[in-house]
């Protein structure tokens, strides 16, 4: 039986407007008022995760920043993962004079950090739902190990995020975890930090295992969950890449649950 539902947030339970539509909202209600846990997985800060999921408490558990920070549903820190000081400091090194890129610092702390403040990167910054500081020695800092840095975001054009990418892994082989988490965000993670390693720690915590868990997504970083457990569901409208690698395709994170739940009573009729 699946005993925990696990959804990303935005283009998966939240819309563009940041909000929890009502079947959704329905949805997520039902599954825990009958028993089952629920968790979040979101490259979004644990701080923003409970500005959106303010109506259900403590009811829920929370993976943020792609796996930096767990949290349970008592808000008992499960880990917290950061980039060692001279990894973090020489990709803001190689990235500095990309200025096509408007790049964010989060830490686990749930604070962030932008170099400077533009008219570019006034649209990206107003898409997090906490405050950003201005830090024009945000690259000393990090170096000299005052500021510890959970993930890198760099937003732009889709195309040049790829190749970005692809500059990253190759340059930080064995360092780092890259993610298009979203059409113009790469996210650029610690070693071994993802969705999937931060929720293989939450269920054995938790004491299950992964047939007892289903995970719905629509990115790219949602796919390190997808390979935990064969009850993976994508939103119909992520990329085609995104919904081959689950089992599930579904409109919205209401019907999903709706399925898992029809799931669950088709089990122990057996």
């Amino acid at each position: 039986m699946i005993k925990l539902i696990v959804s990303d947030l935005d283009g998966t339970l939240i819309d563009h407007t940041r909000r929890i539509n009502d079947s959704n909202l329905l949805a997520v209600k039902t599954a825990i008022g009958d028993g089952f846990e629920f968790c979040i997985a979101s490259g979004r800060m644990k701080s923003e995760i409970n500005i959106i999921m303010q109506e259900f408490n403590s009811c829920y558990h929370a993976i943020g920043q792609n796996g930096a920070t767990i949290h349970k549903k008592d808000l008992k820190l499960l880990t917290s993962s950061e980039f060692k000081a001279d990894v973090s400091s020489r990709i803001l090194q190689t990235t500095r004079h990309y200025d096509h890129f408007i790049n964010f610092i989060h830490c686990t702390d749930d604070s962030f950090y932008i170099t400077k403040r533009t008219d570019a990167s006034y649209p990206y910054e107003s898409r997090i739902l906490t405050s950003c500081a201005v830090r024009g020695d945000l690259e000393e800092a990090i170096k000299e190990d005052k500021i510890s840095c959970s993930k890198i975001s760099y937003f732009g054009e889709i195309d040049q995020l790829i190749q970005l990418k692809t500059e990253l892994d190759s340059l930080f082989e064995g360092e780092i975890e890259t993610f298009i988490s979203d059409k113009d965000c790469l996210d650029v993670m610690p070693l071994s930090v993802s969705k999937g390693v931060g929720l293989t720690l939450l269920i054995k915590e938790l004491g299950l295992s992964p047939n007892e868990v289903a995970c719905i997504g629509d990115s790219f970083n949602d796919l390190s969950m997808f390979a935990i457990t064969e009850h993976s569901f994508a939103m119909s409208g992520s990329h085609v890449d995104v919904r081959n690698q689950a089992n599930n395709v579904i409109h919205s994170v209401a019907e999903a649950i709706n399925q898992i739940i029809s799931y669950n009573r088709s089990f122990v009729s057996r």
